[in-house]
């Protein structure tokens, strides 16, 4: 068999599942992908975060984070490859502080987001919360 008949067979085995079947195996892929790409380990959090897509603002938490980026849950339609400006809001220590970021993941609870260029003053604030945060993100299962 070749690499174009792999694909079809499974073309064909996933359309005759179900589609709550779909949705789960869609997800444990999406899951598989990235435990490959992260390269830094993510913190649980809840931190305020207010940023702006497409000249519209919105408001809500950041659910984790690490050295690379957050997720964000929102319930906002995002695409991947969104350019996204946050601004971090963590404690009354330390100022809001704006980072460019990208969406790089979306699912229903919310969207993964990439630091662009992030400058040595922000990266020292972004290790900062890191450590002050809580218990790294459990891995799921």
């Amino acid at each position: 068999m070749n690499a174009a008949s792999y694909a079809d067979r499974l073309c064909e085995i996933i359309k005759s599942l179900p589609e709550n079947e779909q949705k789960a195996l869609l997800e444990d892929f999406e899951k598989r992908q990235f435990k490959k790409i992260r390269k830094n380990e993510r913190k649980e959090c809840l931190i305020t975060v207010n940023y702006a897509v497409k000249g519209r603002a919105y408001q809500n938490y950041i659910q984790d984070i690490s050295t690379e980026g957050v997720f964000i849950e929102t319930r906002e339609n995002f695409s991947v490859g969104d350019e996204i400006l946050l601004t971090i809001s963590y404690s009354t220590e330390v100022r809001p502080f704006k980072i460019a970021a990208e969406v790089v993941r979306i699912n229903p609870t919310g969207v993964g987001v990439k630091f662009k260029k992030l400058s040595q003053v922000q990266a020292e604030i972004i290790k900062t919360i890191i450590k002050k945060t809580g218990e790294p993100k459990k891995k799921s299962v």
